[in-house]
């Protein structure tokens, strides 16, 4: 069922089929997911309704931002009034969410990273710590990102992400060098090592990168303690201890990327939390607005700030956005839903794990929290990555009312991602569970569908 609508909303909310037909053609695209096969209506919690009014239980939480789930009651309400005190003003003014937010995200934040600066979306907060990088260490204009590392679209996050395929944009791209990272079901080094190993070898072959491979002083390194777009890729604990001390030893500017980890994805507020390192900068956004457009650079005490221009934009400060995050972070602490994302992370896990045993097309089964991932191989002694097996699992998955997630992106990935807002229940999580079954004894039984 579709939800009523109010008059001043109708107008907005309703169209013909030639109307919506025109606004397709209109549309130019360039987005990096395929075109849902419905026209959403409305959402609450973890499901989502079309204009149909079939349902479907959410595990990619749109781009992995709504944690505490579709149209959450605290932040609608806190919006609705904000929106009618004022909508826009310019950085350059205070108002009390912008100071509020400040405060508490500084005292959420691990460690000394004690001050703040807003953006609205991820890849501007990427550039804004890469830029800071670049004033704390003077002269260093080269960074160091990670293998199958993603951190936005623009120009400046480009270069520091996984290679873009058909990659025209180079000649604005500024210098980096990648380095292999511990993707220890894959290890860059060989297959045969252990888990420490393999960290050992990452982090002794960035050490003779820093020394060897680059042209003068090097920023930062940038990096996400847990590797979402790439191909959901968890580190040992020990890599983030031991690449904290490189950075020490080298003096170089630790960037961590929690745009995706931060605000309880990974069962802790922060993945910092959870692993016992802090960086110098953080970047957070997605989950920290309950599905409005905010995102903000955490900042050591230690390092010199912006200049003045450095980086402004006109919707930095945008008032209803940080009164969505104050609301959200009420909701995550309020509702416990870090320990619901626990919980629930552990009950999928679990599962999936017990269906590794009966599936031979699950090759991995990695955790934690609910930024959960299952890689599927076509053999498991192999590992020959099963792209367009995957790529069909989340096809079809939605055409059963589940929608899953997929690494990369137009096929690229060979993994499935399983994300859902912490308020998923038990019974969604079966369903979630049930579907995955059933196409996987498909895909096993038949192959895929010509």
């Amino acid at each position: 069922m579709t939800a009523p609508l109010s008059p001043a909303l109708a107008p907005y909310q309703t169209a013909t089929a030639e109307e919506l037909a025109a606004g397709r053609r209109a549309l130019m695209g360039g987005g990096v997911a395929g075109q849902a096969a419905f026209i959403v209506d409305h959402g609450a919690g973890a499901v989502v309704v079309d204009t149909e009014g079939r349902e479907y239980i959410d595990c990619t939480s749109q781009a992995w931002s709504l944690g505490i789930g579709y149209a959450h009651p605290k932040v609608a309400a806190a919006v609705a009034e904000q929106v009618h005190r004022y909508t826009h003003i310019r950085t350059g003014f205070e108002t009390i969410p912008k100071l509020l937010l400040a405060r508490r995200l500084a005292a959420l934040a691990p460690g000394d990273l004690n001050r703040v600066a807003f953006t609205l979306s991820g890849s501007d907060a990427i550039e804004g710590a890469m830029k800071l990088a670049m004033r704390n260490r003077s002269g260093a204009s080269t960074f160091l990102s990670l293998w199958e590392g993603y951190h936005g679209r623009t120009f400046g996050t480009m270069a520091v992400s996984w290679p873009h395929p058909d990659n025209i944009f180079g000649r604005w791209m500024g210098p980096v060098l990648r380095v292999p990272a511990p993707y220890t079901y894959r290890c860059p080094f060989g297959d045969g090592m252990t888990s420490e190993e393999c960290v050992e070898a990452c982090v002794q072959f960035t050490r003779q990168a820093i020394l060897h491979a680059v042209d003068g002083p090097i920023a930062a390194l940038i990096m996400e303690p847990f590797q979402g777009n790439g191909g959901m890729i968890e580190f040992p604990s020990s890599y983030h201890r031991k690449m904290r001390d490189l950075c020490d030893e080298f003096g170089l500017i630790l960037i961590w990327d929690e745009i995706q980890t931060g605000f309880g994805r990974m069962g802790a507020m922060f993945a910092a939390d959870l692993y016992g390192v802090v960086p110098d900068i953080m970047v957070i956004g997605k989950g920290l607005g309950g599905g409005f457009p905010i995102s903000a650079i955490l900042v050591s005490d230690r390092l010199t700030g912006f200049r003045p221009g450095d980086h402004s934009f006109t919707h930095a400060h945008f008032p209803p956005s940080m009164v969505a995050a104050l609301a959200t972070i009420d909701a995550i602490e309020e509702e416990g839903l870090i320990e619901k994302c626990r919980t629930m992370g552990d009950y999928f896990t679990s599962r999936l794990r017990s269906m590794q045993e009966r599936h031979r097309l699950i090759g991995d089964v990695r955790g934690p929290g609910l930024m959960i991932a299952l890689e599927l191989v076509r053999d498991r002694i192999s590992k020959e990555p099963a792209r367009r097996e995957a790529a069909w699992v989340v096809h079809e998955g939605m055409r059963r009312g589940v929608i899953f997630g997929e690494s990369k992106y137009l096929g690229l990935g060979n993994v499935v991602k399983i994300k859902p807002p912490f308020v998923i229940t038990t019974a969604q999580a079966d369903r979630v569970l049930a579907v995955l079954d059933e196409l996987l004894t498909e895909l096993e039984a038949h192959g895929l569908p010509d």
